[in-house]
């Protein structure tokens, strides 16, 4: 997340570590993506009073879903959260 270009996340192409696109919502305070643990969807925060977590599409980066949320902010870890419960493995 850049200060100049808070609606935008830029994709990193993890072979040779350059941009390879964007993902914007015009506007709008985009933070904290995540992706699930098979890697089929990136979920990022709507960083607003009236915000929402985004479930985008990893490979087409086309959104799915969105969930709207009081200012969700922070890291969600999505495969604990679905796969774990108190530290131990469901």
């Amino acid at each position: 997340m850049s200060t100049a270009a808070r609606d935008t996340l830029t994709v990193i192409d993890k072979r040779t570590l350059e941009p390879a696109a964007l993902v914007r919502v015009p506007g709008h305070s985009l933070a904290h993506i995540e992706f699930t643990k098979d890697g089929r969807y990136a979920v990022a925060s709507l960083m607003e009073t009236d915000g929402a977590i985004i479930v985008y599409d990893a490979t087409t980066l086309q959104e799915v879903k969105r969930l709207s949320m009081r200012k969700p902010i922070g890291k969600y870890n999505v495969w604990n959260s679905l796969g774990r419960s108190g530290g131990v493995l469901q």
